[in-house]
């Protein structure tokens, strides 16, 4: 039989573990709880630590019908063989980020763009839109490329708009284009910025 004073040490000792054991437990979990994805710099960091130091710009938002953290992601690709941009979606499962979506290599820089998240008023999850204005434009003319991407269907929506010397400005949409919403939006952005151009049913390579 076991005396009371082994009783007592026994039962401490069970305490202790189930204490540690419980403890251990929580602070498995609490290092995704205690990360802010409200602060965008924490964001931005967050997708570089998934996809490499080449992700410029991160924004946190409802991409999809999902209600899990998802991160819309945008990297700059410059290498011997590649250059352009991708946009990627990360969203949060088993506690941690994971690349689900990644866009084709896209003509376009981050460089003194213009990229947002937008919401269309027929859709219930956010797209990114983004605008490389001025960029590849110059005094004798240039292009401007846009996007906008709907991570919820996979789709990269896509206008181009054309300035050459002694020609009309031209705006080429992409025929994958099956929201309305999109089309206005970017129609009216064109308009805002570029009055007066006309529309081509096929895209424009310039040769520089």
């Amino acid at each position: 039989m076991l005396s009371s004073k082994k009783i007592f040490f026994l039962t401490v000792c069970g305490l202790s573990f189930l204490l540690f054991s419980c403890g251990g437990k929580k602070d498995d979990t609490s290092e995704t709880n205690i990360i802010d994805f409200e602060n965008p710099e924490v964001v931005l960091q967050q997708a570089q630590k998934v996809l490499g130091a080449n992700v410029k710009l991160a924004y946190k938002g409802k991409f999809d019908s999902d209600s899990v953290i998802e991160i819309a992601a945008g990297l700059e690709v410059q290498d011997a063989k590649d250059w352009g941009i991708k946009f990627a979606l990360l969203k949060m499962s088993d506690n941690k980020l994971n690349p689900v979506f990644e866009t084709s290599l896209l003509n376009g820089s981050f460089k003194e763009c213009h990229v947002q998240k937008i919401n269309l008023p027929s859709l219930n999850y956010e797209l990114i839109y983004y605008n490389s204005q001025d960029y590849f434009l110059g005094s004798g003319g240039g292009e401007v490329y846009s996007y906008i991407i709907n991570y919820n269907e996979n789709k990269t929506y896509y206008a181009h708009l054309i300035a050459e010397p002694g020609r009309p400005t031209s705006l080429y949409l992409s025929d994958n284009i099956d929201v309305p919403e999109v089309k206005s939006f970017f129609l009216t952005n064109f308009k805002r910025d570029y009055p007066g151009f006309k529309m081509v049913s096929k895209d424009i390579v310039l040769k520089y």
